[in-house]
């Protein structure tokens, strides 16, 4: 059965940025791991995306369809951001926005697996992805790994390779969120949880 891994960057830095370069890391440890898994990487800054302001779907641009059709058809999903000023991109936040999550049912994120990395100039931020992102996904009903990780610039040698035990790490993720994620899929009782806000009978 295919399986399609999403990455999601929320760099509009042009390549090769950190950010991308754990991205990538983090898939080829999801590749390496089972040579069927299909990746492929959202570049925000590839897409002229709209701003999301409340109209329906279907009203908004072709680039910005066509960027949400590719989180409607994953099956999991990498998310990585820069630090700036103590949390995620604005190009990520409007991202997010445009994501449905409605009470019918069209919530493209909830029961998956979403495996979360982030990027900063220093150790300073690093609790963004627990403080900011993974609240963010629980919003939406899905699932995170306990690993995330955090890159800082002492993490990458002078070309932006990674180094050192981060390259473990990433290897680590990804393989990871395909273990997760096939999981759930094996055990669909367990894939689809409770709405936030919602009571249990």
């Amino acid at each position: 059965m295919s399986f399609k891994l999403l990455a999601i960057n929320g760099s509009l830095t042009p390549p090769p940025s950190r950010t991308r370069v754990v991205l990538d890391g983090a898939l080829a440890g999801a590749k390496a791991f089972d040579a069927d898994v299909e990746t492929q990487v959202l570049e925000l800054r590839d897409f002229r995306l709209e701003f999301c302001d409340g109209r329906a779907l279907e009203d908004y641009n072709s680039d910005t369809r066509r960027a949400l059709d590719l989180v409607e058809e994953a099956d999991a999903y990498l998310v990585a951001t820069p630090i700036y000023r103590g949390s995620y991109t604005g190009a990520l936040k409007n991202f997010f926005d445009l994501i449905p999550n409605d009470s019918r049912g069209h919530d493209p994120l909830r029961g998956k697996v979403v495996g979360l990395l982030a990027t900063g100039g220093s150790d300073h931020h690093y609790l963004v992805l627990e403080h900011q992102l993974r609240p963010l996904l629980g919003f939406f009903g899905a699932y995170t790994p306990a690993r995330a990780i955090y890159a800082s610039a002492k993490d990458f040698d002078t070309q932006k390779r990674v180094q050192g035990k981060l390259v473990e790490e990433l290897t680590l993720l990804g393989q990871e969120i395909v273990t997760l994620s096939r999981f759930l899929r094996d055990n669909p009782h367990l894939s689809r949880p409770e709405r936030v806000g919602s009571r249990l009978s």
